[in-house]
């Protein structure tokens, strides 16, 4: 059945996952493995969330209400936005193909940076749409400033991460401002994906919510995936201006939101206990990451994220295979274009150390 599948869909690439601790198993027969690959939060889902989830077990024989009104309300008080603004996904990355589906056919492009998620990629692809790529800057920041330059009457949507993964870097309010001043207006989507924004330590990195206000349109991607600890839920949200909301609707799958999905999404909001012991492990993770790495002679990007990535010279996929078989999964970036870097969670402190002691073991046996 080969020449009835569309041409375009046989060119898109698989998206290339983070190895799972159980194929690891499965594969090699290590046991105990630590997973530092996939930006999970370390100390797992809020005992609010898991709360909620039980409450709600006995519920799972009916369908969720479609639109998820009471966690919807809940996103918007704490945005200071109508509910009307906001739209849940199966993670954010069904929103981003939402955005596709509706924007995106042949003929019609998407401005995207080079080494970023892939997902902007085959989200535009998989509609038969081509892919503008703009290189990251010398310093590994998106390049606002030529990927509006690059925007043509093709153009459609502008895909772009604050902070960027996997540099884990971010762009200044005056580069965000100036990019939007030199678009068109009303003549594309900008999609601002802030997956790990709850992270950002630098208190002038702007917020995408700010710009909801701007002539172009635009809208800004959050998930429940990263610093909630409830990536095994698949549960993202869209903030949008009304009208956008209300097109996504119409192409949304009915029930895309499952019932404890929902359900923990409330209950991790309203555990701030929980955010705030998150974050001080992951941050305090990332100073010792980046001394320690840099202390071992490697280049490691400045990160706003809960991960760091750092440059191996040749010898990449090397350490990560070498980590691999020591039960220590990490992340080699071959799939973002980036041969000779890794990316590496942060994550409980004893296991970040194991992971530096692997690593200096690896340089002293090569």
């Amino acid at each position: 059945m080969a020449y009835l599948i569309k041409k375009h869909v046989l060119s898109i690439p698989p998206y290339v996952p983070g190895k799972p601790i159980a194929e690891l198993e499965r594969d090699l027969g290590i046991y105990g493995a630590i997973k530092m690959a996939s930006n999970e939060n370390p100390l797992g889902p809020s005992p609010g969330a898991l709360e909620m989830m039980k409450s709600h077990l006995s519920r799972c024989h009916i369908y969720p209400e479609s639109s998820a009104p009471d966690l919807r309300r809940a996103l918007a008080s704490r945005f200071d936005l109508s509910p009307d603004n906001i739209i849940l996904g199966n993670g954010s990355d069904e929103i981003m193909q939402l955005c596709a589906h509706v924007l995106i056919g042949p003929g019609y492009e998407a401005v995207v940076p080079e080494n970023s998620f892939s997902m902007y990629r085959i989200v535009v692809e998989s509609f038969g749409g081509k892919v503008v790529r703009i290189p990251l800057r010398a310093d590994y920041c998106v390049d606002l400033e030529t990927m509006a330059t690059a925007v043509t009457d093709r153009t459609r949507i502008v895909f772009f991460a604050n902070p960027n993964s996997p540099t884990g870097t971010t762009v200044t309010a005056e580069e965000l401002d100036s990019f939007f001043c030199n678009l068109p207006t009303d003549k594309l989507l900008v999609v601002i994906d802030e997956a790990y924004r709850e992270f950002v330590r630098d208190k002038s990195c702007p917020q995408g919510i700010t710009y909801l206000r701007s002539q172009v349109p635009v809208i800004v991607l959050r998930t429940f995936s990263k610093i909630y600890g409830l990536a095994g839920l698949r549960l993202g949200y869209g903030l949008s201006q009304q009208w956008f909301i209300e097109i996504l609707n119409r192409v949304r799958a009915p029930f895309n939101t499952n019932v404890l999905a929902q359900a923990a999404a409330i209950g991790g909001l309203n555990d701030s206990q929980h955010i705030e012991k998150t974050l001080e492990l992951v941050w305090n993770g990332i100073d010792y990451l980046t001394s320690a790495l840099t202390k071992l002679g490697f280049y490691v990007v400045t990160s706003q994220a809960n991960f760091v990535c750092f440059r191996v010279p040749r010898q990449a996929r090397a350490l990560y295979e070498y980590l691999l078989r020591r039960g220590i999964i990490v992340r080699h970036l071959a799939s973002f274009g980036m041969e000779d870097w890794i990316r590496v969670t942060a994550g409980r402190m004893e296991d970040n150390a194991l992971f530096v002691e692997n690593v200096r073991e690896f340089i002293a046996k090569n």
